[in-house]
C-alpha cells in the first residue's frame, strides 16, 4: 500500500492520541499549532485492543496514524538476501558492551543482516528458533548469570528480546524527519529509521526514560526473583532486574547516537543524558509553554466563604503522582483548617485498582465530605475556583500544571521533582528576582506538603507576591508561541536538508 510521505513521524510509546494529559497534550498542541507541517503517527502499544479509544481529535495535518504493538507474537516470515556467514558475530559483539562505537557498528550489522527487509538473510520469525541464536543464549547465560535457573533466564531473555525483535521488524510511514518523544521502544524505532533511510532524527525527552524505568522496575512484581531463605540486612536487586535495566539503558545509548538533536525541558535533565551516553554537542533546551492570554485571563470567582481554603490537584490518578500522600497532607490541612475543600481532578481509568485504594484511604482518613473526585474536568472552568495547587509526583518533567496555575495567580506547593524548583523559585538569577511562585516540599512527604499549604494559606501578602511572580514568570519565560517558535525553526532545518 502506498504511503503519503509527510514532513514529520512522531514515534510516541503509549501515549497520544489514547492516553490524555502530559506528554499527549504536548503532541496535541504542538501538531495543533505547527499547522503548516504535515505529520504521520507511530504509536508502540502493548497488544491491540478494540475497545481503545482516541482521547483527542486528530488534527487535520496528522495524515496517518499506524499501531505497533510489541506483544503481538507475529513477525515478518520473508528473507532478502542470504544470511552472510559472520552475520551472528554481530550478537555477539552487542552483548558484549565495549566501546560505544563497536556496540553501535554491531547493532547495525544486526538490522542489516536479520531486520532489513532488503537485506535480511533470515526472516525475523526464525530468529529465535535458530540453533545460532540457542548458541548465544547459552553463552550470555554461562557468562552472566549462572548461579539463576536457566528455564527462567531462557524465559527472561525472550520476553525481554521478542518485543525489540516486533520494534526492529517494523515499517515505518516515509517521512522527513522522524522525532521520537522518548528512548526506549520508541528511541530504539527511531535509531532504525536512521539505519533504514538516512533521515533526520529527533529526539524530545520530557522525563529521563531510563530513570523511570528504574524506578518501575524496582518496584515489579512481575519480574521473577529467587526466593532466599536466608535474612539478610540488605537484599541487593535480582539479576533478572539487572537485566531490563541494562536493556532499557542501551535502548538510550542507541537512541542518544542516531539522532541529530536531543532535547529536554530543562537543565536537570541533561545531566542524566550525558551521563546515560548523550553526546552533549547534540544537547539542548525547549521547555514547556503555554497559552499566556488565554490562562492569565482566568478570574477567581467571588466566595460565598472568604475563610474557606479550597485546594485543588490536577493530574491522571496514578502511582507515580502519589495522590495517596496528597491525600494524607489534606488530613493534616484539615486538621489546622477545618473549612477545607479539596478537588481532585482528573482521569480515574487508568490504574483503578490505584484509585480504588484512594477511595478507600478518603474513607478511613474520614475525608469523604472534603475531598471530591471531580474525573477529568475543564481545567478553565476549575482554576477559579482554587486558592492553592497541590503536585505530590515522584517523578516529573517540566509540569504543565504547575505554569497553567501560575499563569492564572494560583500558588503552587509541589515535590522537588524535575524543574519543579525552576518553575517555582527561579532558574537564572533574573528569574529567581522575581520571588517564589510556590513552595517546595519533600517527595512522599505528607507533613511537608500539609504545612506549606498551611503557611501560604495564612497570610494573605504571601500569596499575593506567589500570584504575581508566577504571572510575570511565565509570561517573561514560559509562552507557548516561545516553544512553537524553536520547533518550527528545528523542523524547517531538517526540512531543508532533506
Amino acid at each position: 500500500m502506498h504511503q503519503a510521505k509527510t514532513d514529520v513521524c512522531l514515534i510516541l510509546e503509549g501515549t497520544y492520541p489514547y492516553v490524555p494529559g502530559g506528554v499527549s497534550y504536548w503532541t496535541h498542541q504542538l501538531i495543533r499549532s505547527l499547522k503548516e507541517f504535515t505529520f504521520s503517527l507511530v504509536v508502540i502499544l502493548p497488544d491491540k485492543d478494540p475497545n481503545r479509544q482516541y482521547r483527542y481529535d486528530l488534527p487535520p495535518n496528522v495524515k496517518e496514524v499506524h499501531e505497533i504493538y510489541i506483544h503481538e507474537k507475529q513477525l515478518p516470515d520473508q528473507a532478502g538476501q542470504k544470511l552472510s556467514k559472520d552475520a551472528w558475530g554481530g550478537f555477539d559483539v552487542f552483548h558484549q558492551c565495549p566501546k560505544s562505537g563497536e556496540q553501535f557498528q554491531a547493532f547495525a550489522k544486526i538490522y542489516a543482516d536479520f531486520f532489513n527487509p532488503e537485506t535480511r538473510g533470515l526472516p525475523p520469525d526464525k530468529l529465535t528458533d535458530s540453533k545460532q541464536s540457542w548458541e548465544v543464549l547459552e553463552k550470555l547465560y554461562k557468562e552472566r548469570a549462572p548461579e539463576e535457573s536457566f528455564i527462567d533466564y531462557f524465559w527472561t531473555f525472550r520476553f525481554m528480546h521478542m518485543p525489540i525483535f516486533k520494534i526492529m521488524s517494523a515499517n515505518l510511514p516515509d517521512a522527513t524527519i522522524y522525532h521520537t518523544l522518548s528512548t526506549g521502544y520508541a528511541g530504539l524505532l527511531a535509531a532504525v529509521s536512521k539505519l533504514k533511510y538516512n533521515r533526520s532524527v529527533i529526539l524530545t525527552e520530557h522525563g529521563i526514560y531510563t530513570r523511570e524505568r528504574r524506578f518501575e522496575i524496582s518496584r515489579a512484581d512481575w519480574i521473577y526473583e529467587k526466593k532466599d531463605s536466608k535474612i539478610r540486612i540488605q537484599k541487593s536487586q535480582s539479576r533478572f532486574k539487572d537485566l531490563w535495566n541494562t536493556m532499557f539503558a542501551t535502548l538510550s545509548k542507541l537512541c542518544y547516537e542516531h539522532a541529530d538533536s536531543i532535547i529536554t525541558l530543562f537543565e536537570g535533565n541533561q545531566n542524566y543524558q550525558v551521563a546515560d551516553g548523550a553526546d552533549p554537542t547534540k544537547l539542548d533546551i525547549i521547555p514547556n509553554g503555554i497559552d499566556f492570554p488565554t490562562f492569565s485571563a482566568i478570574v477567581r470567582e467571588p466566595r460565598k466563604d472568604p475563610g474557606q481554603l479550597v485546594l485543588g490537584f490536577m493530574g491522571r490518578v496514578v502511582s507515580i503522582k502519589d495522590v495517596k500522600t496528597f491525600i494524607r497532607a489534606c488530613k493534616t490541612v484539615s486538621d489546622h483548617l477545618p473549612n477545607l475543600k479539596v478537588y481532585l481532578m482528573g482521569p480515574t481509568d487508568e490504574e483503578p485498582e490505584y484509585y480504588q485504594e484512594c477511595l478507600n484511604l478518603v474513607e478511613f482518613l474520614g475525608l469523604k465530605n472534603i475531598i471530591e473526585f471531580t474525573g477529568k474536568v475543564p481545567v478553565k472552568e476549575y482554576y477559579p475556583k482554587i486558592d492553592i495547587l497541590a503536585l505530590t509526583s515522584i517523578s516529573e518533567a517540566q509540569p504543565l500544571v504547575i505554569l497553567e496555575a501560575n499563569c492564572a495567580g494560583i500558588p503552587v506547593v509541589a515535590t522537588e521533582v524535575g524543574a519543579c524548583r525552576e518553575l517555582l523559585y527561579g532558574r537564572t538569577p533574573e528569574d529567581v528576582e522575581l520571588g517564589k511562585s510556590g513552595l517546595l516540599a519533600g517527595i512522599t512527604n505528607s507533613d511537608e506538603i500539609a504545612h506549606a499549604i498551611v503557611k501560604i494559606w495564612r497570610s494573605k501578602d504571601l500569596r499575593d507576591q506567589m500570584s504575581t511572580a508566577g504571572r510575570q514568570r511565565v509570561e517573561r519565560y514560559y509562552k507557548r508561541t516561545n516553544l512553537d517558535d524553536r520547533y518550527r525553526e528545528l523542523y524547517n532545518q531538517y526540512l531543508q536538508r532533506g
